[in-house]
């Protein structure tokens, strides 16, 4: 299966990101890929340091090597990535697959500010794409949180969501939808519709958008739909995190600082605490359900999900959080029957629209290639999660930290939650994490 990327010239965007950098170090670690261009704000040094920050010492050093490295200090952002003309000749002339993993994942933000990070953005890129004369592949990192508007459409409490296109039952054309938006930061589809974020209206359009670019080459294009992405179960290292990336981590910090005893959340179940559901995935293991899927060629949509063999109940994972926590009253939530975007939840569920609700996300199509594959292939292959999920908050302690330090700088009342409760947690040196390798 690797053999497929042997000579190989790779354009990765969001490659210093927490997604990006597992793909960035899977391809240079176990493939003969001739190049890699990443595309990176303040070039190498800036690169450099941000891996430093996150990995070990040696493993960026080594991943920043420029015999394979490319390095090109551009920006999603503006026209044609704010690259020289040399530089988009380059990548024209020779590459041969583009992975489009940046992207804003704010959740609070509205849809006039994730407008230009997620849907201009990928226009930008997959415009350049299309002028790539050796082109082969062009993938999209969504999420499969794209579709949960059918949620209030559907009498199901735990949701299938299958690996295909959904249309939006206004019928609205894409093109049309991208106008409306850029005139006026909104569209009457999204209006119709009852997504949890802008967020996931935005990749869903920017699905759609993408399917009309490649209409004439289909065969072209993938769209992988990571669920919430975790810390790493294996690859680059067990526990490989970056914390502001990773709304596992964030949401685990800010109910290790919640004050009060209960939480209201929305929600339709009948029993909430034994069917809600949370698709929490490795992070490797979405980089290497990419790297597989692209490899065997893969159209279409690809989940990169637990799914409902390794998906969890809201219920443990509070249980395992509060295991943590240090104020002296754990933290219960109070089920509402209310729709998600209930103005009566509290604020955290408000921003964590979906904590009340179950996905069953489909992941047939990576199950199928696993079957197709031989002993060696799967070997050392991160497919499916097999972390202890009852230990996971436990083992990334020092990465909480990190996000509780960002909420004490934001609030002061989370600053004296933290020097009242949690003044040591979390005090772990970077020798000390690494020291399992």
């Amino acid at each position: 299966m690797w053999n497929y990327y042997e000579g190989k010239s790779i354009l990765v965007t969001g490659g210093s990101g927490f997604l990006g950098t597992a793909i960035v170090h899977r391809l240079l670690t176990t493939t003969s890929v001739s190049r890699i261009y990443l595309i990176c704000r303040g070039g190498t040094e800036k690169l450099r340091a941000r891996w430093r920050e996150w990995l070990p010492q040696g493993t960026a050093d080594a991943m920043c090597d420029p015999s394979r490295l490319i390095v090109l200090d551009g920006d999603i952002l503006v026209p044609n990535l704010g690259l020289s003309e040399p530089e988009l000749e380059a990548i024209r002339n020779t590459t041969n697959i583009i992975i489009h993993a940046a992207s804003s994942i704010n959740l609070a933000a509205p849809l006039k500010r994730l407008h230009g990070p997620v849907i201009e953005a990928t226009e930008t890129v997959a415009n350049i794409a299309l002028t790539c004369k050796m082109l082969d592949r062009f993938v999209y990192v969504s999420t499969a949180y794209s579709n949960t508007y059918l949620y209030p459409h559907s009498e199901d409490v735990d949701l299938k969501i299958d690996e295909e296109f959904y249309t939006l039952p206004s019928g609205c054309d894409a093109l049309d939808e991208l106008h409306e938006v850029r005139e006026f930061g909104t569209s009457t589809a999204y209006e119709a519709e009852d997504f949890p974020w802008s967020y996931a209206y935005a990749k869903h359009l920017t699905e759609r958008l993408l399917l009309h670019r490649f209409r004439e080459c289909s065969e072209k294009l993938m769209i992988l739909r990571p669920a919430i992405i975790g810390a790493a179960q294996s690859l680059p290292f067990p526990g490989y995190n970056m914390p502001m990336s990773s709304p596992p981590t964030m949401f685990t910090a800010a109910l290790l600082l919640y004050p009060w005893r209960y939480m209201g959340a929305a929600t339709r179940m009948d029993q909430p605490d034994l069917d809600v559901t949370s698709d929490e995935v490795p992070v490797d293991v979405v980089a290497d359900r990419l790297l597989c899927h692209l490899a065997v060629g893969t159209t279409g949509c690809v989940h990169a999900v637990s799914g409902i063999r390794a998906r969890r109940r809201i219920s443990t994972w509070l249980q395992s959080v509060m295991k943590l926590r240090r104020i002296p009253w754990d933290v219960k939530p109070k089920w509402i029957k209310e729709n998600w975007k209930s103005r009566k939840q509290d604020r955290l569920c408000r921003l964590y629209t979906i904590m009340g609700s179950s996905f069953n996300f489909l992941e047939n199509k990576t199950v199928a290639v696993y079957e197709n594959l031989s002993e060696k292939e799967r070997m050392g292959l991160q497919l499916f999660k097999n972390i202890d999920t009852e230990n996971h908050c436990s083992a990334r302690d020092s990465d909480i930290r990190y996000v509780m330090d960002y909420f004490a700088r934001k609030s002061w009342l989370a600053w004296l939650l933290v020097m009242l409760f949690y003044f040591t947690f979390g005090k772990t040196s970077q020798t000390h994490r690494y020291a399992k390798l």
